[in-house]
C-alpha cells in the first residue's frame, strides 16, 4: 500500500439538536441501564454492582477475581455508600457479568463522559486488546471512538466473529451523537455507507484514501491538479559537471 495519501472531506447539514437526557452523576447514569437478570438473580442492585466494579478497576483490579476481592475488603460504611449491607460472592459476580448488557453500558458511559456537549473531533480506530486472549478464545478486537477534546474513549464495539472493522464502525457511529462532530479514521473506513451515516447524523468526516481505492485516489489527484501530492514530481535535470 503506497505511503502517499489524500484526505476527503464532506459538507454536512446543520448539526441536529441533542435530545439525549444527560445524567448529573455517574451513579445516576448507571441507574438508567436495564437489568436483564431474572427475578432470582437480583439480590444485588445492578447500579451498585456496576459502581463497585468501576471503582475496583480504577483501583487496579483487572479481572473478575480482583473485582470480587476488592469488594470483599470494603468496610460496612463503604458498602452503605452503594446501598449494600454485604458484598457479593464470586459466583454472583460471574452471573452478573454474564447477563450484563455490555453495549448498553458502553453507550451510557460514553454519553455521561460527553455530558451533552458536542463531541468535536472523534477518531475511529480498531485495536486488539492486549491480554484478552484465552486458551479457548481469540483476543478481543475492538473499534473505539476517541474524543480528542476529552482525551478519552466515548464509545466502543467488540467485533463479532462475522464482523469486520467496517461493519463494527457503522454500529458504533449509529450510537454516537454526531451533530457537529468531525470523524477521522484509517483508509479502511473510507466507505460510502460510513460517510452517509456521518452526514445524516449532522457530522463531517475526513478519511485517508490510499491504493485500496485506486479510482477514488486518481480522481482526487485530478481534482487538485498540480497541488496534489499524488502527482509524480517532475524529473530533476542533472547539471553538467564543471
Amino acid at each position: 500500500m503506497a505511503e502517499a495519501s489524500e484526505l476527503t472531506a464532506s459538507e454536512a447539514p446543520e448539526p441536529a439538536a441533542q435530545t439525549a437526557e444527560v445524567s448529573a452523576t455517574l451513579w445516576e447514569a448507571l441507574g438508567t441501564i436495564a437489568d436483564r437478570r431474572g427475578r432470582k438473580g437480583r439480590q444485588y442492585p445492578l447500579q451498585a454492582l456496576l459502581a463497585i466494579a468501576i471503582a475496583a478497576v480504577l483501583a487496579g483490579a483487572n479481572d473478575l477475581k480482583a473485582i470480587f476481592r476488592w469488594g470483599r475488603r470494603l468496610k460496612p460504611e463503604a458498602l452503605a455508600l452503594f446501598d449494600l449491607e454485604k458484598a457479593p460472592c464470586h459466583s454472583q459476580w460471574f452471573y452478573f457479568f454474564r447477563s450484563l448488557d455490555a453495549d448498553a453500558l458502553a453507550v451510557t458511559l460514553g454519553a455521561f463522559a460527553l455530558g451533552g456537549a458536542e463531541p468535536d473531533h472523534l477518531a475511529i480506530d480498531g485495536k486488539t486488546l492486549k491480554g484478552s486472549r484465552r486458551r479457548d478464545t481469540k483476543a478481543l478486537h475492538v473499534v473505539s471512538a476517541f474524543s480528542t477534546r476529552m482525551s478519552a474513549v466515548v464509545g466502543d464495539v467488540v467485533l463479532e466473529p462475522d464482523q469486520n472493522e467496517i461493519t463494527a464502525a457503522l454500529v458504533l457511529l449509529k450510537r454516537l451523537p454526531l451533530g457537529g462532530a468531525i470523524i477521522t479514521g484509517d483508509a479502511i473506513l473510507c466507505q460510502r455507507e460510513i460517510c452517509r451515516t456521518i452526514t445524516d447524523g449532522g457530522g463531517d468526516y475526513a478519511f485517508v484514501v490510499k491504493d485500496n481505492q485506486p479510482e477514488l485516489k486518481a480522481a482526487i489527484a485530478e481534482s487538485f491538479g498540480e497541488l496534489s501530492p499524488l502527482r509524480s514530481p517532475a524529473p530533476r535535470s542533472r547539471r553538467a559537471a564543471p
